[in-house]
């Protein structure tokens, strides 16, 4: 589902996990930011029978590499796995429960100062803007779908869920292989594959501060002069 941006139905996969006592993780890396806007909480129905859930703010969060966000439901599990407790480390705050320590949530004693980073974005651009800046792009992808709709030698291989597109040329995995190294090589615009069902497929995202229609159409018009350069 990664590379398709495909979401599976949570409901019934946290009740069948439920059955056999197995726990459930959503990994949102990509997507989970687009759950500040309300019309993509259709997706998170059943999400109450998960266990954790994580999303990559430096994904499509206005957020710098790296920054990733984890709820759990019940972290005794996770403290149970990788808690240490050596004399050197004992203190007095975290004997008492006075303070989260973070240590036994992770493999690493330390960890950098990622949450400031955060607090700056949503001080910076608040919930209004940032719900903004998601369906900005949702909408630019949804441009580009309508772009390949109108061009034959494509197609839309999966439906369209957030600002992902895969696209190709119909039974032509070389010709799609051949014609994103030609895209990448050129330099101007950079794009990803994915294997869908067997199909080779391209990959395009929006997801940085500053991409705009006038970015969506130089890629759209990149993919079809190197396509009809390959065919002539």
């Amino acid at each position: 589902t990664t590379s398709s941006n495909a979401v599976d139905p949570l409901g019934p996969l946290c009740d069948v996990a439920k059955d056999y006592n197995i726990w459930v993780h959503i990994d949102a890396a990509y997507a989970g930011s687009a759950f500040i806007c309300s019309e993509f909480h259709y997706f998170l129905h059943g999400i109450d029978g998960a266990n954790s859930f994580s999303l990559n703010a430096h994904k499509w969060f206005l957020t710098t590499l790296d920054c990733c966000c984890l709820w759990l439901k019940d972290p005794s599990a996770l403290i149970k796995a990788l808690s240490t407790d050596p004399e050197i480390l004992k203190n007095e705050a975290s004997d008492s429960n006075q303070v989260v320590d973070y240590k036994d949530w992770q493999i690493a004693l330390s960890r950098r100062f990622r949450a400031m980073k955060i607090w700056f974005v949503l001080r910076s651009y608040g919930v209004s803007n940032l719900r903004k800046f998601i369906r900005g792009h949702v909408k630019m992808a949804k441009h580009f779908e309508g772009l390949i709709a109108m061009d034959k030698r494509f197609e839309v291989v999966v439906p369209r869920n957030f600002a992902m597109k895969l696209l190709g040329e119909e039974d032509a995995n070389e010709f799609n292989s051949k014609l994103l190294e030609s895209i990448n090589a050129a330099g101007r615009v950079y794009m990803t594959h994915a294997v869908v069902g067997g199909v080779y497929v391209i990959r395009l995202a929006v997801g940085a501060t500053l991409t705009d229609y006038c970015h969506v159409n130089k890629a759209w018009k990149e993919i079809q002069e190197h396509a009809h350069t390959m065919q002539s």
